[in-house]
């Protein structure tokens, strides 16, 4: 028989390990013409930029639907790309031009765009740990609307792109 407190050392080792995915949080609303979504969940990894491999990003996902698993589980960006069905993919970097992307009704609507770090409001700027308001509106031009609130830590790092 297993003693006692070492069951309860055991339970809290579990809980402290998954304690950085309880943390994450992200809520908000997304528009793109007379389609519109709710964000419920969010995700955030590391890549090397599609741009220049030499510099790295943060890409943040933004959903409708928890697909956390299937992120942690890509070995690529690409991959983790394809995980998203109904939400937002924002890049975050130091870069002048940061691309972002919308796929809403399954994918069957779909609108991307470039928006700058001044989308951003951020409370929490650390390597690993992004936390504060997103707000993209190109909805004039015919675009995409992003409206969220967020708390991320890092889920996923990935050597390539593709």
């Amino acid at each position: 028989m297993i003693p006692f407190h070492k069951i309860v050392c055991t339970a809290a080792l579990l809980l402290a390990a998954s304690a950085g995915y309880a943390q994450d949080k992200a809520s908000g609303t997304l528009n793109f013409k007379t389609w519109s979504g709710a964000v419920k969940f969010g995700w955030m990894v590391r890549s090397p930029d599609e741009m220049d491999a030499s510099k790295s990003i943060l890409r943040i996902y933004l959903s409708s639907a928890d697909i956390g698993a299937r992120i942690r589980a890509c070995k690529t960006l690409s991959c983790a790309d394809r995980a998203l069905e109904d939400g937002a993919m924002v890049d975050f970097s130091d870069a002048r031009h940061l691309a972002y992307a919308v796929r809403l009704n399954g994918e069957r609507v779909q609108y991307s765009g470039g928006t700058d770090g001044a989308a951003f409001k951020l409370s929490t700027n650390q390597p690993d740990h992004l936390a504060g308001k997103l707000h993209i509106d190109d909805s004039a031009a015919g675009g995409a609307k992003v409206d969220a609130d967020f708390d991320l830590t890092l889920a996923n790092t990935f050597k390539t792109v593709r």
